[in-house]
């Protein structure tokens, strides 16, 4: 009962970093710095879905592996959990192609980021100091 309990505790702790990764959604909408927004992102949420896919899977592989092998149990369901959540963290970032009413410019690309739930696109541009900064194309 207690290893349930802590186990619930545990996923109901994870839950809201797992369910946080948007599309393009790291960084504050006026600024994002001086890298490709869309790659830094993808590179961000791969991260944060690692992390978290390995101590949800660490916590699940003990659980699962009963009294004698907790350890081997949570090494397993770490190195798996950390894998799946590296994966399914850089495929919630979508890098897309610019919308056939717009003609792509040169250092700016097309983003997709959620606000409220709802996918909002626009257009991003790196400025003369290097910094990405929405260019007002929606």
């Amino acid at each position: 009962m207690k290893s349930a309990l802590a186990l619930a505790a545990v996923l109901a702790a994870a839950a809201p970093a797992v369910s946080v990764p948007g599309v393009a959604s790291a960084q504050e909408y006026r600024s994002y710095g001086h890298y490709d927004p869309c790659h830094a992102a993808q590179r961000r949420a791969a991260n944060n879905g690692a992390v978290t896919g390995g101590v949800i899977g660490a916590v699940l592989g003990s659980a699962i592996a009963g009294r004698g092998s907790r350890l081997g149990g949570a090494v397993v369901g770490g190195a798996a959990g950390a894998l799946a959540g590296h994966e399914v963290g850089r495929h919630s970032v979508k890098c897309l192609a610019y919308p056939a009413r717009y003609r792509p410019r040169a250092q700016c690309r097309w983003v997709e980021q959620d606000y409220s739930g709802r996918p909002h696109q626009f257009e991003v541009c790196r400025g003369a100091d290097g910094v990405w900064r929405p260019s007002g194309r929606h």
